[in-house]
């Protein structure tokens, strides 16, 4: 069942991750997404708000709807490649992840009235954006003097009525949480011997989050556009967690090496609405405002966890040992806070443009809920963990001829409150790219590069120092797209 990440209140201060948990981690991993769908959104950054006529601003003001004068079909696919760099008790290591998906799939019907004025035009879309991709891998290693995983699982025993039977139950079948009659309590053979250990950590993550979307918008007087979207959000999310400890020096009596896997795997479906304006008062200015309600998601996760220890006792008749926790299952509710986008577009002529965005998220809206749980702990740190945070995103096109030219900068603040250690977590991404269009087809590619840093803590409350890792993800994206 659920894993509470807190023993007192005070260590709201620390942000660090588990794998078998319904938590602050999962409110905040689905909340975030990032400029994709199509190659022109990532080219320009995703600041396509006041924009409009592209199939990705559907997702960020579903006034661009409105902006169509055809019909028209896209499809996009990219590659993606993410390196992890960790620091880590003074060790260093980088790990690659790569994939390649599909970015956005969607078609768009336009209808023209006829009219040069009034209700000029309405448009109906549907189709696949993608959000977030969270394909990753991460390596850490380094000899800890100061605290063993084992001693997280010796302050839960310690604390608890029973022992958790993903968690701290395992570690005593194998032998490496033994209890103590006399002192009443549970405690471990690497903190007597002091530590020492070689301390190893690989995560591996995989996934993806989208939407599918059903828009609607109207073009009034060429000057007024509105829109609003239905989405209905898919969450698949994979995680494995594989961390061991030695003692290669055999400074530590009766332990050589313990292995914790943890294993999740996340299924979500939510739907969502978004409604949006766009306002052409001066021929070279688009203003726009797009408001995205919570989303609501219904959740699935499927969790085991394995523990195998390797016991330097002469005692003990069989070394390893292997402790397994069985497949879990808990299905739970989740909820996403509302998004504001305030947008403007400047353009010369008919030939260049300049694009900004202005998000605004509060993270502290974020909420778990079950029928057999209020998740009253989990949502305490939400509130505390998380604050208000600001995106930006510029971008801009140069039209030369049939070909386009495109670049942009986005700023994702840190959704951590002030006083977290991650309160300086940002998101950077530069992009560009170029497109070939005319009046029956176009053709778009783009590239992005991002980059951001994450404080992570592999246990609390006897680890104080985590590794410091710097994520960088490089996309390449191509779109192609008939008008009709």
């Amino acid at each position: 069942m659920k894993r509470t990440i807190i023993i007192l209140l005070g260590l709201l201060t620390l942000s660090f991750n588990m794998v078998n948990a319904q938590n602050e981690l999962d409110a905040l991993r689905y909340s975030q997404s990032f400029a994709s769908g199509t190659a022109k959104s990532m080219a320009m950054a995703g600041a396509l708000g006041s924009v409009g006529g592209d199939f990705s601003t559907l997702s960020i003001n579903p006034a661009g709807i409105g902006l169509y004068r055809a019909s028209e079909f896209s499809f996009s696919s990219y590659m993606y490649s993410n390196t992890t760099s960790s620091n880590f008790l003074g060790n260093s290591f980088t790990d690659d992840a790569y994939n390649f998906k599909i970015g956005n799939i969607g078609v768009v019907f336009n209808k023209n009235k006829g009219r040069e004025s009034g209700w000029i035009s309405t448009s109906f879309g549907f189709g696949y954006n993608q959000t977030n991709n969270f394909n990753q891998d991460i390596f850490m290693k380094g000899i800890n003097n100061e605290s063993s995983y084992l001693d997280n699982f010796v302050a839960y025993a310690n604390s608890s009525v029973n022992l958790d039977p993903l968690y701290e139950q395992l570690a005593h079948d194998v032998s490496l949480l033994p209890y103590d009659d006399a002192s009443d309590a549970y405690w471990n053979d690497i903190e007597n011997a002091g530590y020492g250990q070689a301390q190893q950590r690989e995560i591996s993550s995989r996934g993806r989050m989208g939407e599918y979307l059903f828009s609607y918008g109207a073009n009034y007087d060429n000057k007024l556009y509105i829109g609003a979207s239905l989405g209905i959000n898919h969450i698949y999310y994979d995680q494995r967690i594989i961390h061991s400890e030695s003692d290669p020096g055999d400074i530590i009596d009766y332990f050589e090496a313990f292995q914790f896997e943890e294993y999740l795997n996340t299924r979500g479906t939510g739907y969502s609405m978004k409604f949006g304006v766009i306002y052409r008062p001066l021929d070279y200015l688009r203003v726009g405002a797009s408001f995205h309600l919570p989303s609501f998601y219904y959740m699935h996760d499927e969790f085991d966890n394995v523990m195998t220890a390797y016991i330097d006792d002469d005692q003990l008749e069989t070394s390893p040992q292997t402790a397994y926790s069985g497949l879990w299952n808990y299905n739970y509710r989740l909820r996403t806070p509302a998004k504001s986008v305030l947008s403007a577009a400047f353009t010369i002529g008919e030939m260049a443009m300049i694009s900004m965005d202005y998000e605004f998220m509060d993270y502290r809206k974020s909420s778990l809920e079950a029928s057999d749980d209020s998740f009253y702990e989990e949502n305490t740190v939400i509130n505390h963990l998380y604050g208000r945070a600001s995106n930006l995103k510029i971008g801009g096109e140069l039209k030369l001829s049939f070909l386009y030219l495109r670049g942009g900068y986005a700023y994702y603040g840190s959704p951590f409150a002030s006083g977290e250690p991650n309160v300086d977590s940002n998101t950077t991404v530069l992009s560009g790219g170029l497109g070939v269009r005319n009046k029956s087809f176009f053709i778009d590619a783009g590239y992005s590069f991002s980059t951001s840093q994450m404080k992570y803590y592999m246990y609390v409350p006897q680890m104080l120092d985590g590794s410091t890792n710097t994520s960088e993800s490089t996309v390449l994206q191509l779109t192609m797209g008939l008008r009709f």
